[in-house]
C-alpha cells in the first residue's frame, strides 16, 4: 500500500496518537470507553496506513463536484480493499474517520455515482474484497439499463 499524501508533522502526530489513544481522546475531548479504545488501538496497530489515509479523506470526501466524487470513490475502494465494509469507530479518535464520515461518502447526492465509479473497479479486484462489499450492500455488479 503507497503512503498517504500527509505531511511529515501530521504523520509523526498519527504515530504519537496511536501510541496513547487515550491521552489523544482527552486532547481532542472525545468520550472513549475501554471498548471502543481496545478497538481503536488494534485498528491503529493492524491498519496503521490505511488510518493514514483516511485522515486524509476526511478533509476531501466532502468536496462537492468531481474532485469529490473521485475522493468519495477511492476512499470507499480503499476501505473496501481492507475488509471494512463500515469502519464504525475504530479509526475515530486518532484518524478522525467515524461511522458520520463513512456515510458522507453516499450521501452527498452522489451515491449512483460513487457506486458506478466502484463498479468499474471490480475486473481488476484480485482480493475479491470489493466484490464482497457489493454483496454486503446488495449493490448490482452490472450497470443497469436505464
Amino acid at each position: 500500500m503507497n503512503k498517504a499524501p500527509i505531511s511529515k508533522a501530521a504523520r509523526y502526530q498519527l504515530m504519537h496518537d496511536t501510541r496513547n489513544i487515550r491521552a489523544c481522546a482527552d486532547r481532542k475531548k472525545v468520550t472513549l470507553d475501554a471498548w471502543d479504545e481496545s478497538r481503536e488501538r488494534a485498528a491503529a496497530e493492524q491498519h496503521f496506513e490505511l488510518g493514514c489515509w483516511l485522515y486524509y479523506y476526511s478533509r476531501r470526501i466532502g468536496l462537492t463536484g468531481p474532485q469529490g466524487l473521485q475522493q468519495r470513490i477511492d476512499c470507499a475502494c480503499r476501505l473496501f480493499m481492507a475488509g471494512f465494509t463500515s469502519p464504525g469507530y475504530q479509526f475515530f479518535t486518532v484518524f478522525d474517520f467515524g461511522s458520520r464520515t463513512f456515510d458522507t461518502l453516499f450521501e452527498m447526492g452522489d451515491a449512483e455515482e460513487v457506486i458506478a465509479g466502484l463498479r468499474t473497479m471490480l475486473a481488476d479486484d484480485k482480493s475479491g474484497m470489493l466484490n464482497k462489499a457489493f454483496d454486503y450492500f446488495g449493490w448490482p455488479k452490472e450497470r443497469l439499463a436505464s
